[in-house]
């Protein structure tokens, strides 16, 4: 960015330096376009410092929903999460959706097919915040 103000700088010491009439026609159109790019050169600066300042913010953003996810997920090593939404809130019943029952509740539940392809599953339902653990001999899914 100050590249940019440097090459503004050069230009208006050139036209300094050349002795550009600024009482003429073309001398008050050279100056007013050397301040123009002046102006230029700061609103970009401007805008430089603004997206870096939402870069900063934006990751430090990424990071405390990235905490946050873990927390609230209890995401395992690999990082992966399995989300329940209650069936209601389902727009569509696809062939992507898995459904299954809330013990303690008895709230049916979506999860995205392939969630569950595991054996093995602990995660927490939504709903009332009980613990919803599968295993290959007590399975909890629902016949739908």
């Amino acid at each position: 960015m100050s590249d940019l103000r440097a090459k503004v700088a050069y230009l208006h010491g050139l036209a300094e330096g050349l002795d550009i009439d600024t009482n003429s026609a073309e001398g008050r159109v050279l100056a007013s376009m050397i301040d123009v790019l002046g102006d230029v050169a700061d609103a970009i600066e401007e805008v430089h410092d603004a997206q870096d300042e939402l870069v900063e913010y934006m990751e430090d953003v990424d990071d405390d929903l990235t905490a946050l996810e873990e927390t609230v997920y209890d995401c395992d090593e690999e990082g992966e999460i399995i989300s329940f939404i209650p069936e209601e809130q389902l727009l569509d019943r696809e062939d992507g959706v898995e459904l299954i029952g809330c013990p303690e509740c008895g709230e049916t539940l979506a999860a995205r097919a392939g969630d569950l392809d595991d054996d093995e599953f602990d995660v927490v339902c939504p709903v009332c915040g009980c613990s919803l653990q599968a295993t290959e001999d007590d399975p909890v899914y629902v016949d739908g």
